[in-house]
Formats: C-alpha cells, sequence, structure tokens
C-alpha cells in the first residue's frame, strides 16, 4: 500500500466510512465531500495525518486540503470506493488498455527527444541490449534525463557511439525508434560521418558495422557447431551420416562463406551497394577457384601470376577489397552518366577489384592476418598466467566502455587462421563473475524490489546477456562490481595456465560451452576451461557475500518523470480588467501560501478573460471555474475564476477554448459573469499563478496592491539564468 492509499483509507474512516460519502470531488488542491451524516465526521484522525495540510467544515461541505497531488489522491479515493461494486450488468463501452507497444512508442518518443532530436542523429543499430547512436553532437545529449527514463539502465559513451541501455526488450524499443528517425530497420542513415572522431573511435566504429548484423546469427552457428562437437563426442551423432553432414552445413556456412556476408556488410559500411560486395566476396570463395587453391594449381591472369589461397573463413581480405571499391566508386560516378551508372560501376568494380583482390590484396593480407595471429599468441605465450589474470580482471570494463570491440578482429582471426583462439577462453569466465556476484547481491539483499530485479538478472547472465547485471546491480553496487572482477581475474587466470580456448564461435553463457571442446575429445584443457568458471562464479559470489553491500528498502519516495526542457523568460500579461491584489492576501492558503506556485491577484471589474501569451491551453476544468495554460517559453500558469467557485458546478462560466488549443495573446478564452457570482456570497478573486515557479529562477511581480490594470498590462515576469533539468510538471487540473 503506498502513500495514496493510506491516506485514502484514513479519509474514509474520519468520513464514516464509504458509505456515508453522498458525493466528492475535487479542485486545484482539495478533495471535497458532501457527507450522508456529518456527525460521523472524526477530526482527529484527519490532523493526525501528515499528508493532510489543513481541513474544514462549512457550507455542509467537508475540505481536505492536499496540495498539487489532489488528483492521484482522488484516483486513490475512487478506486478504493468502487471496488467492491458490481458493474457486471452496467452498459459497455470502448474500454482501451494500456499495452505494452504503447509504452515503448512513449520512451522512444523521450529517448529521440533527449539524445538531441533526430536531426542530431546520424545514424542507429542495436545489439543485444543496447541501443547504439552516432550522434552529430553528443553534447546535446542529457546523460542525467535519459537514465532517469523508465526503461532505461544507463548510458555509456564508447567508441564514437552514444549507447542506451535498454536490456532485453531492446528490440522492440528500437523498432519503435527507427520510424521516428525516418528510417526502416533496413536503412540507415548516408550522411559521411565516419571522419569524426578520434582514429581509435573510428576504429570501433568500423567493427561494429562490420560485424554486428552479424552477431545474433554468428553466436547461433557456433552454437550449433558447439553442439555438434559435444554430441561427436558422446557418440550420439557419428561425422559421415547424413545428419551430421545436414547439420554441419547449416553450423558452418556462415563461417565458409564469411567473404560474402562481410562483403555486404563492408559495402553498407563503405557505401557502396552492398550486393556488389557479397558477389565480391562470393568470388574469392568461388567453387572452382576453392578447387584449384586446394590442388595447388598454378595460374595466370593476363600473364600475370596468381598466388592461389582458399579464402574461405576469412575477414580482412574482403574488407580491404571492399574499402578499396569503394575509393575507385568514387571516381567512377564522376565519369559515367548517371543513366547508365547502375549497369557500368557495378561492371567496373566487379572487373577491377575482383583480379586485384586475387593478385595483390589477398595474398598480402592473408599474411599479416597470419603475422597478428601468431603476435598475439607470441604475447600470451611469454606469461599467459598473468595475462590471463590482467584480462580476465578488466573485460568487463572493457566492456562498459565499448573497447571490447577492438578484440574481435584478434579473436576471429586466431579462429579463422589456427582454428582456435585462447583470448576468448580468458575472458569467457568473466560473465560467471559477475553472475557470482549478482545472485550474492539478491541473496543478502532484504529490499524485495532490488531482489525482483538482481534474481532474474543473474539468470539471464548464465545464458550470456550481461547488461541487466552489471547497469541495474553490480556497477550501482561498486563493490559487487570489484568483487565480480576479482573472482575472473583468478578465473582468467587459471584458463590460461590451462592453455584454454575457444575452437569455434560460442554461444551466449552456459550454451557456449562445448565451443571450448576441442574437436579431437574432451581433454585437460576444457577442464581448466570449466574450472576457470567455477571460480570466478564462486570467488565473486563469496567476496560479494562477505564484503558487499545489503540493499535494503528505501525510504517511500515519489517516483519522479525526469526530463530535458528549455525555459525562457516570459511576461504574463494581464487576463483581466481591475485591481490588484497580492496573493498573500487572497483568502485562501492553497494560493496565499503559495502552496501550487508564485503568482498575483485580479479583483475583476469586467466579464472577460484573455490570454496573457502565446501558448496553448493545457486543462479547463469540467465547472470552467479554472484554466490551465502553457507558454511558448514553458511558463506554466493557472488561472482560477473566484474562491471556492467550484460549487457553482459551472453556472454563470462559459469557456471560449477546450483542451490542447493554441492561442495567441489577447484571444478570448473565457467568460464569467461577476456580479451574479457575487450575489451568489463568493469572493471573485482571481489568482493568477505560475505552478511550475520552481523550474524558473524567479517569478517577478510588475504590479503592487491595488494598482489598476488593463487587458495587456505586464503583471508577472518568470525568469530563468540557464537551461535545467527539472521534474516534469503539469497543472493539477483545478
Amino acid at each position: 500500500m503506498n502513500s495514496y492509499d493510506e491516506t485514502v483509507q484514513d479519509i474514509i474512516t474520519a468520513v464514516g466510512g464509504k458509505d456515508n460519502i453522498e458525493e466528492v470531488f475535487h479542485c486545484v488542491a482539495r478533495l471535497r465531500f458532501y457527507l450522508k451524516d456529518s456527525t460521523q465526521l472524526n477530526k482527529t484522525i484527519l490532523q493526525k495525518n501528515s499528508n493532510i495540510y489543513d481541513f474544514k467544515f462549512e457550507n455542509n461541505q467537508l475540505q481536505i486540503l492536499i496540495g498539487s497531488d489532489v488528483n492521484k489522491y482522488y484516483k486513490a479515493l475512487m478506486k478504493c470506493i468502487n471496488e467492491d461494486k458490481d458493474f457486471s450488468k452496467a452498459k459497455k463501452g470502448n474500454i482501451k488498455m494500456s499495452k505494452s507497444s504503447d509504452k515503448d512508442k512513449q520512451l522512444a518518443e523521450q529517448i529521440v527527444k533527449l539524445v538531441g532530436g533526430k536531426e542530431n542523429v546520424n545514424s542507429l543499430i542495436h545489439c543485444v541490449t543496447r541501443l547504439r547512436f552516432k550522434l552529430k553532437d553528443e553534447s546535446k545529449a542529457d546523460d542525467e534525463a535519459i537514465k532517469n527514463l523508465h526503461g532505461v539502465m544507463g548510458v555509456a559513451h564508447a567508441g564514437g557511439q552514444y549507447q542506451v541501455i535498454i536490456g532485453n526488450n531492446v528490440t522492440d524499443i528500437y523498432d519503435q525508434v527507427m520510424p521516428l528517425l525516418g528510417l526502416s530497420s533496413e536503412q540507415e542513415v548516408t550522411q559521411d560521418d565516419e571522419k569524426e572522431g578520434n582514429i581509435f573511435s573510428r576504429l570501433v566504429a568500423l567493427i561494429s558495422s562490420l560485424f554486428m548484423p552479424l552477431l545474433g546469427v554468428m553466436t547461433g552457428a557456433g552454437m550449433l557447431k558447439g553442439l555438434l562437437v559435444l554430441f561427436g563426442v558422446l557418440g550420439w551423432v557419428k561425422q559421415g551420416t547424413g545428419t551430421y553432414m545436414i547439420l554441419n552445413a547449416a553450423a558452418d556456412a556462415l563461417f565458409y562463406f564469411l567473404p560474402i556476408l562481410l562483403g555486404f556488410t563492408a559495402g553498407k559500411t563503405f557505401k557502396i551497394n552492398p550486393f556488389v560486395g557479397a558477389v565480391t566476396g562470393g568470388a574469392l570463395v568461388y567453387p572452382s577457384m576453392v578447387a584449384a587453391a586446394t590442388a595447388h594449381k598454378a595460374i595466370t591472369f593476363l600473364g600475370i601470376p596468381v598466388n592461389l589461397m582458399n579464402y574461405s573463413q576469412t575477414m580482412l581480405p574482403i574488407v580491404i577489397a571492399i574499402w578499396g571499391m569503394s575509393w575507385l566508386e568514387k571516381g567512377t560516378k564522376k565519369i559515367i552518366p548517371s543513366s547508365v551508372r547502375n549497369l557500368f560501376v557495378p561492371l567496373l568494380d566487379l572487373m577491377i577489384v575482383v583480379p586485384l583482390a586475387y593478385i595483390i590484396i589477398g595474398p598480402i593480407m592473408q599474411t599479416l592476418s597470419q603475422w597478428l595471429s601468431e603476435a598475439s599468441l607470441w604475447i600470451y605465450g611469454i606469461l599467459p598466467v598473468a595475462a590471463g589474470f590482467i584480462i580476465g580482471g578488466i573485460w568487463q570494463g572493457a566492456v562498459i566502455l565499448g573497447l571490447h570491440w577492438a578484440f574481435i578482429p584478434v579473436l576471429m582471426n586466431n579462429l579463422m587462421t589456427n582454428h582456435f583462439d585462447p583470448i576468448n577462453g580468458i575472458m569467457y569466465c568473466t560473465l560467471f563473475g559477475q553472475v557470482g556476484a549478482c545472485f550474492a547481491m539478491g541473496l543478502k539483499a532484504k529490499d524485495k524490489n532490488f531482489k525482483e530485479i538482481a534474481i532474474p538478472a543473474a539468470i539471464s547472465g548464465l545464458v550470456g546477456i550481461t547488461e541487466p547485471i552489471i547497469y541495474g546491480v553490480t556497477l550501482p553496487h561498486k563493490k559487487a562490481f570489484a568483487f565480480a572482477s576479482v573472482g575472473s581475474a583468478f578465473g582468467g587466470a587459471i584458463a590460461a595456465a590451462c592453455h584454454a580456448g575457444m575452437y569455434t564461435m560460442p554461444g551466449g553463457g552456459i550454451f557456449g560451452i562445448p565451443a571450448f571442446i576441442n574437436p579431437k575429445g574432451i581433454n585437460m584443457q576444457f577442464y581448466g576451461f570449466l574450472i576457470s568458471l567455477l571460480v570466478a562464479i564462486v570467488v565473486s559470489f563469496v567476496l560479494t557475500m562477505i564484503f558487499g553491500d545489503t540493499v535494503v528498502p528505501s525510504a517511500p519516495k515519489a517516483k519522479v518523470q525526469v526530463k530535458k526542457a528549455e525555459f525562457k523568460d516570459q511576461a504574463i500579461y494581464s487576463p483581466l480588467e481591475g485591481t490588484v491584489v497580492e496573493l498573500k492576501d487572497v483568502k485562501d492558503p492553497v494560493f496565499s501560501a503559495g502552496t501550487i506556485g508564485k503568482g498575483i491577484a485580479v479583483k475583476p471589474t469586467n466579464n472577460e478573460v484573455r490570454a496573457p501569451f502565446d501558448g496553448k491551453v493545457i486543462s479547463v476544468f469540467p465547472t470552467k471555474h479554472a484554466i490551465g495554460l502553457k507558454s511558448e517559453n514553458g511558463v506554466e500558469l493557472l488561472i482560477h475564476l473566484g474562491i471556492d467557485t467550484v460549487n457553482l458546478q459551472g453556472k454563470y462560466f462559459d469557456s471560449m477554448v477546450k483542451d490542447g488549443q493554441e492561442i495567441k495573446k489577447g484571444d478570448l478564452i473565457e467568460k464569467f459573469d461577476v456580479q451574479a457570482i457575487q450575489e451568489a456570497g463568493y469572493d471573485t478573486v482571481v489568482p493568477i499563478v505560475v505552478t511550475n515557479s520552481n523550474n524558473f529562477d524567479d517569478v517577478i511581480s510588475e504590479k503592487k496592491n491595488g494598482d489598476k490594470v488593463n487587458f495587456g498590462d505586464q503583471l508577472l515576469m518568470a525568469t530563468v539564468e540557464q537551461d535545467v533539468n527539472v521534474q516534469d510538471s503539469s497543472i493539477a487540473k483545478a
């Protein structure tokens, strides 16, 4: 039960129960009751509740002063009053329920706005848990506001990308964001932004664009290859059988034809026709050429000897070839007429680049690939245990910073060149280190809400998704993240000491373990690998259980929705003709005490209300006695026509506008009969209040008590010195 429900229960008890309530409604800051039997009112209960500022009983009406959250209390009250009622026989209308897609769309709109709008976005891709933006100007993105959005786990600046961590439903949010950017998931921004950022940022961005589209299917294929190895070791599937051949074809196709797929992604990255890139990759793995290379057949091209190589499962040759093709196209597009460009540009691309790839690019890049692989293994071979300890300890930090992408070419090159990579054997235990710390945090926590986050996050970590752990559990509690890194460091050292490594691309978490089995059979390397995982998870778990924080329930506080808003100086002109009254002299404590904001009041001498600035109508109360407006510069203004005039139920008021309507200064927005209201016994003074005063440095009165004002005379000035991050404020419906 929240504070609203608790207060409502006190109120219901104080008024003598639900059955004693004849009618209830609310105004700007008060709940107003008509009771069947006023003698049942228990004032002591109301006095003891700290959420109730004041109350009074007059003219047979109980008024309970709640404040600006009156609408929330009213909703809680109505829910409580109606919970036992049977509406099954009521006439049913169309009930529209909130859907998760609506929430996703709302979150997407907020994210696009807070990253600086679609005009600040060069491109967007996503991985398993993150939206990865390339922004024109990252300083325009509001980190704190985005972090506070419900549905966002965090923000990271890494490798030339602005990364918004969403979690497992990132695809749903991505699908909502892309249309807001004017794109579909098959499109990308074609602005020339590859020269932005330093060399490292550009390199990471390049690697991301090449491999990100392939990671999902690459992981799935890797899992299938790992399972085939496991099935073979267990004797469930034998090599040479039809079952093995079909499953192996499914698992190995991506890796064998990797040049084709990388040709496509490289084409998109270097902004050429990706299908031409794919065809170029296909030429490198064309069956007759692979057969000639396997047979060590000597061939020539226009009399030039060609050193044939098998390019299946290679990476660098096709990437360099497509990069060169992009430069070739810059020249050919200048000289080829646009009317035949679609025909002759691909023709020249293939005629020139494919032979060059076979004669020059391929042999050079294959040699460099071999050198890179040998160099990484040489460094690893000098002090493997120390290297394992360091890499294991820093890896998840590198993931947070986005630096892990720089390792992918090394891992891939080792795997494709030597069919074995020891680096991932070290790093794989780090996600289990995070799982161990997360489980410990969840078990230690005394906060039920935190447990509901930590335990499922740990389970998702076991299948390879670590962002919910890092950004939801361990990183906010820095000790847990540190202990996870310590456990991972020891696990990495053990993996390195046992020379553990991967033989194919692993899947996520426990499903990736078979990828570390030697195709020749299970050996000590694999046992050492399993021990490294166990050590990482146990050490992290024990350290966190002993020395980690214990999360306890925090004091209840209102959930805030943060947004980035620009507020500018705003002159507020008189919407009425009459005599100025200082707000402190208004005979209503809601206004005189400044409970809902700073402002001024006017004792009207005519029957018209006009717009005090350019803006729009936020709300017109059903009884028409109060109007909420919002200016173009962010001022939210309440014009309240008389005191307690809500009781007139709309009599003597005639609104000229409706919710959402655009207004210009001086527009007639309402008529009301001042004399009739006064004769009915009501005070006709009109409070004019800036309800979001806290968004401004000051609200200055330009008139003093007793001054005469006409339409258009300046009454107030709301001033602000700079942009600020603020709580989303809206005018409470009076």
